[in-house]
């Protein structure tokens, strides 16, 4: 399978994707998990997010900005990062505000 159909050039991929999309995911769950909100609304952060990385492609390495395959991988990147961290920040919280819960 051609890797520029599905996700453009490798090394901006990584960049931009992965790396600069991984760390403002990140950082948007843990904001959601500071606030005390449901894991739910990360799929909806993830939308801004996602679409965030596919406008950094067209306008900085013109890339397709309708690529659904890139779009759908970089959702799913942004869902999956966001997730790791909300659990990790709400587990943090939780263990801080209910002592005798965690173990």
């Amino acid at each position: 399978m051609n890797t520029d159909f599905v996700i453009g050039d490798p090394h901006v991929f990584i960049g931009v994707t992965l790396v600069l999309g991984g760390l403002a995911s990140f950082a948007a769950g843990r904001g959601v998990a500071k606030s005390w909100r449901p894991l739910w609304l990360l799929a909806l952060y993830g939308l801004p997010l996602a679409f965030a990385m596919r406008f950094l492609h067209w306008s900085l390495f013109g890339e397709p900005l309708a690529a659904p395959m890139a779009a759908l991988i970089a959702y799913a990147w942004t869902l999956c990062a966001q997730g790791i961290a909300w659990r990790v920040t709400h587990a943090a919280l939780v263990k801080r505000q209910y002592p005798w819960l965690a173990r």
